[in-house]
């Protein structure tokens, strides 16, 4: 089976692969739970199985890589783009496909917010209904099994609800139906009542703690917080790990702006350079990849254009202090300069030697802004 992409979840798995092993899969289910608990994993990588996609070839590849698949469809909640009068998933495919990769445990706020929808509310409407059910009847591709996975089927409008209820009850042979939602508190009692329920329950803690690193400090208590949600504990490591890298890039900076006034500064810029060059590589190339996001926003926040930054301190910094030292003298160089670090980081160069030079540099290139 292709669970490479699931986490946690060994009761779920064992009753799918039972189900499939013994040819009783029936046409339609309904996963339900959480989106951090990972029935859209469950359900894609089902799908995956139920169409016999050759896994030797694809199991290295991202997900939203090996859903391209012509008897493999997808309906999921989605806004018109402009004036357009319809607008359907199949419009967002590319779109799905980055979500997919990036973000498969991810909910409904973080689908609008990767498709940048503003407050917008998504929606599964009659005419991808209509537009399935032309799809759904045309002969298989590959001359076996035709699956459709509906994520966020609580998003269906009424009218919606009633054609897919329709199409429920009378499925094109070979077909079947996987549906997502994070409750079935809001779906119609009739089409509840057409499916195979899969309820997913929180994932197991030790099931969790076999996706962290030894490295990642209070793993355990992380772990706790999230009630079996790996969303959530993503989250919580992605904002902590956060935290840590701005805390390190305001200390060089600070220190690098304090050398032409501070004998003492050039001291704390080694120590900071050993201080950063013990951490792992992965680490010290986000604080690089996040170098570089953070001297871009401080960067157009001194040209005003405040509308296309998104930066937002852990630490309650003022990035606009930071202005008057990037502009168009050097932002140029700086992130040269990250990048160029970056690079020698991925070839295994000395990481010592790589960041006392990255903070000597930055205190020439943020002089150069002020002069």
């Amino acid at each position: 089976m292709i669970w490479s992409h699931v986490t946690g979840q060994k009761k779920i798995k064992k009753q799918l692969e039972h189900l499939l092993a013994s040819g009783q899969v029936p046409h339609a289910q309904l996963f339900t739970g959480a989106s951090g608990y990972g029935g859209l994993p469950l359900a894609l990588s089902f799908a995956l199985q139920m169409l016999q996609i050759d896994s030797s070839q694809k199991i290295n590849k991202p997900l939203g890589e090996k859903i391209q698949h012509p008897d493999l469809h997808f309906l999921y909640p989605v806004v018109k783009k402009g004036a357009e009068k319809i607008v359907l998933a199949s419009d967002y495919g590319l779109e799905w496909s980055a979500f997919l990769n990036d973000n498969p445990y991810g909910n409904y706020a973080n689908w609008f917010e990767s498709i940048d929808v503003g407050n917008k509310q998504g929606l599964i409407g009659v005419n991808e209904i209509n537009a399935l059910h032309k799809k759904i009847y045309l002969k298989s591709y590959s001359g076996g099994n035709k699956v459709c996975v509906l994520w966020g089927v609580e998003k269906m409008n009424k009218e919606a609800s009633n054609a897919f209820l329709k199409l429920l009850e009378e499925p094109p042979k070979n077909t079947f139906f996987i549906l997502v939602a994070e409750s079935s508190d809001q779906l119609l009692a009739t089409l509840i009542s057409r499916c195979q329920l899969v309820p997913v329950a929180p994932i197991d803690e030790n099931e969790l703690l076999d996706t962290l690193g030894e490295d990642i400090p209070n793993r355990k208590d992380l772990v706790k917080q999230t009630e079996g949600d790996y969303r959530k504990l993503k989250l919580l490591i992605e904002n902590s790990q956060k935290k840590d890298v701005e805390a390190l890039l305001i200390k060089v900076l600070r220190t690098s702006l304090r050398v032409r006034g501070d004998n003492t500064a050039i001291v704390e810029l080694m120590s900071w350079a050993g201080e950063i060059s013990v951490l792992g590589r992965e680490e010290q190339k986000t604080f690089l990849q996040y170098g570089i996001r953070f001297l871009r926003d401080a960067f157009l926040l001194n040209y005003s254009l405040n509308d296309i930054v998104h930066f937002k301190s852990e630490n309650g910094f003022d990035i606009n202090k930071l202005g008057p030292f990037v502009n168009s003298e050097n932002i140029n160089e700086l992130i040269a300069l990250f990048e160029k670090s970056h690079y020698h980081i991925t070839r295994n160069a000395s990481a010592k030697m790589i960041f006392t030079e990255l903070s000597l540099q930055l205190t020439r290139l943020l002089k150069k802004a002020s002069e």
